[in-house]
């Protein structure tokens, strides 16, 4: 008895499974647009219904798929609706494969409204009255049905090259079952208004969504939700002036989430509620742009408590401009819960950069979220004067300018290069000890060239007169070594040669030199005036260079010495006096603060 009542049950359910898809009238594409043109009223209705194709009439509906993706019709002819169109429970039949079909090149210029249908493309079609597309049922049972009777059926709502000019709302899934429903939007044109164009896409509980290579004009609102999807695909649109309020749950990690290459304008309210290494965020799409959805509520609620006209709503305060950039600019740091949502989700951004392994990534997240912790330091500062808050607050700010919060040793070292520079050029207009057998260096130059002028001697001659001193002191070296080469080891001669030849080098090649680059032959004042005037001019070059060589070794002085005191402090010996002296002091206090941070920061990016 027990097994024919089990028999029972199972072909009742059977046919109760499939009664649903009986139930259905069955209509050719051909067939759905002739009703449309026939009916007489401003609305066409139609419920419970399959649209299929057929290949006969329908061919204009079929599109055939190249390598690349692309979507190639038999008719680019438009068509143009002029009534509402209203369907429920109605499905239009698309089978993938290489070629597929859908609904293109129309124009719907009143409102359309979907309601619990499971399938309909749309492919080059302009909307200029409202869409809205509601699937609040389950259609697991009516799936598998239509399933049964259509191979490699396609249970997928999208949109492709479309243009939309009025509301949109899209509302598929439901939170009590799931539907293997795959949601596209792709290619396509928004233009919206703010406070008179509704935009919202909402999905629950789906197998897939994908909205990618879209652009959105104009300045209003879009809510896109994104509730236990499979896989989702959001990518490269671009938002322009549009605000958008992302909000994307997750149930477990096995669901795939790709989020990249979006362009934002404005900031994004964003609400993830989990985040898995598998996913994919870019944070390079919304850097600076970001706030969570928990923060601002409180805010908006805020003013709905402050507010006595009741006839502001949520949604009035919540998507307006003035409100939100208030917001982020003030209270988003402000608010202490506010401030701890929004730290929270710089927080949860920055764990997830960092379980990914995407240093540059993290990184970026840090510093925004240590110049939110700066914001609100300097707030409670100006609240509540304190230490803490204040140093806190003055050591985060000298933080990010050296360091950006020992993210970059890189810029650490840069700075230190700038203040090195910088007093390398307080120190080129001081005296310093180094330069005591230099200083007159120059004017023992000019006074050489001065001799020149008013001698008939050439300058080798004039040169070797002044350093007559030199000339002694390595004769008189070869002159004792050679005499005393009968009582000193041989290796001694050996080495004085070189030593000889090399001590003397320098002073024999100048030597040299002078004699061949000597032009003036006699004195100055005795020479006609072109070649007075060729020789000045000559000679000018030469005492230019001279002077552009002396500067440079100054500066390469000041520059050592810089650097001497940024990074020892002269090893304990300033080598300067007066206000110098002091600035040196100060620069080596710098020197070790910076080299401090640098090693710092440098340690923290390699533990990283």
């Amino acid at each position: 008895m027990k097994k024919y009542c089990f028999l029972f049950a199972l072909l009742f359910i059977t046919v109760c499974g499939f009664s649903q898809e009986l139930k259905l009238k069955k209509y050719t594409h051909t067939q759905f647009f002739k009703m449309i043109k026939a009916e007489k009223d401003s609305v066409f209705t139609l419920k419970d219904a399959l649209i299929t194709y057929n290949e006969a009439t329908d061919t204009i509906y079929s599109y055939t798929t190249t390598d690349i993706g692309e979507h190639h019709f038999s008719s680019t002819d438009t068509l143009t609706i002029n009534k509402v169109i209203e369907l429920e429970n109605v499905h239009f039949i698309h089978q993938n494969g290489i070629e597929g079909q859908a609904l293109n090149h129309i124009v719907f210029n009143k409102e359309v409204y979907l309601y619990n249908s499971s399938s309909a493309l749309f492919y080059n079609c302009v909307f200029n009255g409202s869409l809205e597309i509601d699937v609040d049922i389950p259609l697991n049972k009516l799936l598998k049905n239509i399933e049964n009777y259509y191979d490699n059926y396609e249970a997928e709502i999208g949109f492709s090259n479309c243009i939309f000019k009025s509301d949109i709302i899209i509302d598929i899934g439901t939170i009590e079952s799931f539907s293997s429903i795959d949601v596209i939007v792709e290619n396509s044109k928004f233009y919206t208004q703010k406070n008179k164009t509704e935009a919202e896409i909402a999905v629950n509980n789906i197998r897939s969504v994908t909205i990618k290579n879209n652009h959105f004009f104009g300045n209003s609102f879009l809510n896109l939700f994104i509730d236990t999807v499979n896989s989702t695909l959001f990518t490269n649109n671009n938002f322009g002036d549009v605000r958008l309020d992302f909000l994307k749950a997750t149930l477990n990690a096995s669901q795939l989430c790709t989020v990249e290459g979006n362009t934002f304008n404005k900031n994004v309210i964003v609400t993830i509620d989990s985040f898995d290494p598998n996913q994919i965020y870019r944070w390079n799409q919304w850097r600076n742009k970001i706030t969570t959805n928990y923060g601002y509520e409180l805010y908006v609620d805020s003013l709905l408590e402050k507010e006595l006209d009741t006839d502001i709503n949520f949604n009035e305060l919540y998507q307006n401009d003035s409100i939100f950039n208030i917001y982020k600019d003030k209270y988003r740091f402000e608010m202490e819960k506010a401030y701890k949502y929004e730290m929270r989700l710089l927080g949860n951004f920055y764990d997830f950069y960092k379980a990914q392994h995407d240093s540059d990534f993290a990184n970026d997240v840090y510093i925004e979220l240590k110049n939110l912790e700066t914001q609100r330091y300097a707030y409670l500062y100006h609240k509540q004067p304190s230490f803490s808050n204040y140093f806190t607050w003055k050591i985060n700010q000298f933080l990010k300018m050296f360091s950006d919060y020992g993210t970059k040793p890189s810029k650490a070292i840069i700075v230190s290069i700038y203040v090195i520079i910088f007093f390398a050029f307080v120190y080129l207009v001081f005296p310093n000890n180094w330069e005591t057998k230099s200083k007159n260096k120059l004017m023992d130059r000019l006074k050489l060239f001065a001799k020149y002028f008013r001698k008939n001697e050439g300058i080798k001659e004039i040169y070797e007169e002044e350093q007559q001193h030199k000339t002694m002191s390595f004769e008189e070296f070869r002159t004792y070594m050679n005499e005393s080469k009968k009582e000193i080891p041989i290796y001694f001669l050996w080495l004085a040669k070189p030593i000889y030849y090399f001590s003397s080098y320098n002073y024999k090649l100048t030597s040299r030199f002078l004699k061949y680059t000597d032009i003036l032959k006699g004195k100055w004042v005795d020479l006609s005036p072109k070649r007075r005037f060729a020789t000045s001019l000559i000679m000018g070059f030469w005492i230019f260079i001279l002077i552009v060589v002396n500067i440079f070794i100054k500066f390469l002085n000041a520059l050592t010495l810089s650097i001497n005191m940024f990074t020892t402090l002269g090893f304990g010996e300033i080598p300067i006096k007066g206000l110098p002296r002091y600035l040196a002091i100060i620069q080596g206090f710098i020197g070790w603060f910076m080299l401090t941070i640098f090693s710092v920061s440098l340690i923290s990016q390699l533990l990283n």
